[in-house]
C-alpha cells in the first residue's frame, strides 16, 4: 500500500546543523566539569555524537580534512563519556529492578559506585585534553563546508536511503540470529539513519522523529538490560543459583517487552520500515500538513 509523508509547510522550528552541535559541545564543556550529572553527561555525549554522525555523513559527499580532525579530536572524550553514562545507566537499572533489602542490588550499587568513579576521572582527563581552540575554530569554518549541499537535497535523500536499507538489512539479521550483539547492531544502524534524517532531511524528519526516537530507545534500553545480566553473571560469586534466578527473569522479561514493541512497530503492512522506504520513493505522495495535523511539535 502506498504511504502518504505529510510535510509541514512551516519551517520547523527546532534548529538544526553543526554549528548548533558544535556550539553545544563547548556549552556543555564546564557544566559537566561541575558534578559529571547523569544528564550533563548524556547532554554532552550526545552534542559531540550528532557532530560525529554527521561529520561521517558529509565525508562521503564533501570530502574535506576537517571532518576527520573533528572525529579523532572528539573520539576520547566521547568514548570516556560513554563509558560513564554506561556505568550510570546500569546503576540506575538496578535501582529499578531490585528491592531495597536485595542483598545482590546492595552488592551491585556498591561495585557500579566504584566503576563510576574511575570512569569520572577518565572523563575528566579527556576533558582536560579536549582541544576548546581548535574546536571553536572548526565551529567557525566547518559549518559553511557542511552547507554545500542544501538539505533536502537528493545528495542526502541517498545518503538516508542508504543508511536505511543498512538497518533494514541489519534488522534481517537480527530476526535470524536474535542475538545480543546483532539487536546492538541495529540499534547503532537506525540512530545512524536517524541522524542523517534529522540534520540533513528535517521536514522528513519532522514527521518520523517519534517513532525513530522510540524505536532507537527500545533497543536502547534491550542492550542495557543485555549489558546488566552479564554483570550480574560476573559478580555472581558464590551466590546461590535461587538469588540470581528473580533477577534473569525480571530482566529477560523487560528485554521481551521492548523486542515485542519494536517488532511490532516494524512488521506487517504498517512497517515503519515500508513508510520510511516510502518517503524515498519517485513520485510517493506528499501532504502538506496544517499546524493543528502535525505530528511532532
Amino acid at each position: 500500500m502506498a504511504h502518504a509523508l505529510s510535510i509541514s509547510t512551516q519551517t520547523p522550528a527546532k534548529r538544526i546543523g553543526l554549528e548548533v552541535w558544535m556550539g553545544r559541545v563547548l556549552e556543555l564543556l564546564d557544566p559537566v566539569r561541575e558534578d559529571w550529572d547523569a544528564d550533563n553527561v548524556h547532554d554532552l555525549r550526545v552534542a559531540l555524537r550528532r557532530c560525529r554522525t554527521m561529520a561521517d555523513a558529509l565525508i562521503e559527499v564533501n570530502p574535506d580534512p576537517g571532518w576527520r580532525k573533528l572525529k579523532k579530536a572528539s573520539r576520547d572524550l566521547f568514548d570516556a563519556l560513554g563509558d560513564l553514562r554506561d556505568t550510570q545507566v546500569e546503576s540506575d537499572w538496578v535501582k529499578r529492578l531490585g528491592g531495597s533489602r536485595d542483598a545482590l542490588r546492595r552488592h551491585l550499587l556498591r561495585s557500579l559506585a566504584r566503576q563510576e568513579r574511575k570512569d569520572a576521572q577518565q572523563a575528566q582527563r579527556a576533558l582536560d585534553h579536549f582541544d576548546r581552540k581548535a574546536w571553536r575554530k572548526w565551529s567557525r569554518k566547518l559549518p559553511e563546508k557542511s552547507r554545500f549541499f542544501p538539505v533536502e537535497s537528493v545528495v542526502f535523500q541517498r545518503l538516508a536511503l542508504g543508511r536505511l536499507n543498512d538497518a533494514v538489512n541489519l534488522y534481517q539479521q537480527a530476526r535470524k540470529s536474535r542475538s545480543q550483539v546483532a539487536w546492538h547492531r541495529l540499534r547503532i544502524g537506525i540512530k545512524k539513519f536517524r541522524y542523517v534524517v534529522e540534520n540533513f532531511l528535517p521536514q522528513r524528519y519532522e514527521a518520523w522523529a517519534g517513532d525513530l526516537k522510540q524505536l532507537q530507545d527500545l533497543l536502547g534500553e534491550v542492550h542495557d538490560l543485555d549489558v546488566l545480566r552479564g554483570l550480574i553473571r560476573r559478580h555472581k560469586g558464590s551466590r546461590a543459583a535461587e538469588a540470581l534466578a528473580p533477577w534473569f527473569e525480571r530482566i529477560e522479561a523487560e528485554r521481551k517487552k521492548r523486542l515485542d514493541a519494536f517488532r511490532t512497530k516494524t512488521s506487517g503492512s504498517e512497517s515503519l520500515w515500508l513508510v520510511w522506504r516510502a518517503g524515498f520513493q519517485w513520485g510517493h505522495v506528499l501532504r502538506s500538513a496544517a499546524p493543528a495535523e502535525k505530528q511532532i511539535a
